[in-house]
């Protein structure tokens, strides 16, 4: 069964679970739409009244989406541009797909791919997503790693802080982490970050050094490190924060 709401022109599939579930769950999909599970035998009207009750919640999320999606979109003619390198991604009628051509600038750090068609249609956007990504982080990794590095040493100076070492690997969403004799790992995806970002999870580790937990007494002293800090954390919950952006 499905149920619109057509001021926001949402759609939501409703779908009767099969366990013994007493709740109503609700969750976006990727398609677009909304899927709201709830208990066998419920009541249809109590359904339509709770999505209405969660109608601003729903456009929020969609919205959200859009804009990730947006941000994840790449078209002939998309330029990507970080501190450090750029991507170029052009469309090239005469290769066929999955045919394609880099050509790397001599003189700046920026590379052109050339790509056949088949790359930009819509079943294959997300894999030429992906593959333009992990170019770009090896290219930011060989010549920003240790930029990253510097920067965390001089906050460390700067706070007065003893750490043992800091290294740069490529996760998928862990950020940092100290390790129980205080060496610190930093995420090479910091660096699609803005400097605000990296110097949070810089100074994340750091506290880590004094307190070896999230209690109280750390993040009173994280605050004083880095000020704002709950707020500024609340922020890497969204990944693209930390993800190549084609709309910076």
């Amino acid at each position: 069964m499905t149920i619109n709401l057509p001021a926001s022109a949402l759609r939501v599939e409703v779908v009767t679970s099969r366990t013994r579930r007493r709740t109503a769950s609700l969750r976006y999909n990727p398609g677009g739409h909304f899927t709201l599970a709830v208990p066998q035998g419920y009541d249809q009207a109590w359904a339509e009244e709770f999505l209405v009750s969660r109608r601003k919640w729903m456009e929020r999320v969609r919205e959200k989406a859009r804009v990730h999606r947006e941000s994840r979109q790449i078209v002939p003619g998309t330029r990507i541009d970080t501190e450090y390198y750029s991507l170029c991604a052009e469309e090239d009628t005469n290769l066929q797909y999955p045919q394609y051509r880099v050509v790397r600038s001599k003189t700046e750090p920026v590379a052109t791919f050339h790509l056949a068609p088949g790359f930009f249609t819509p079943e294959n956007s997300d894999k030429l997503y992906a593959n333009l990504e992990k170019y770009l982080l090896a290219q930011l990794m060989k010549l920003a790693s240790t930029a990253l590095i510097d920067r965390a040493e001089y906050l460390a100076r700067l706070h007065g802080i003893r750490v043992k070492e800091f290294f740069v690997r490529v996760q998928k969403s862990r950020l940092g982490y100290c390790t129980h004799d205080d060496r610190i790992m930093l995420n090479g995806r910091l660096l699609f970050a803005p400097q605000k970002i990296r110097d949070y999870v810089i100074c994340h580790e750091l506290a880590h050094t004094r307190h070896k937990n999230h209690s109280k007494v750390y993040w009173d002293f994280l605050e004083r490190l880095f000020p704002g800090a709950q707020k500024t954390d609340k922020l890497l919950r969204d990944s693209s924060v930390y993800s190549m952006r084609t709309a910076l």
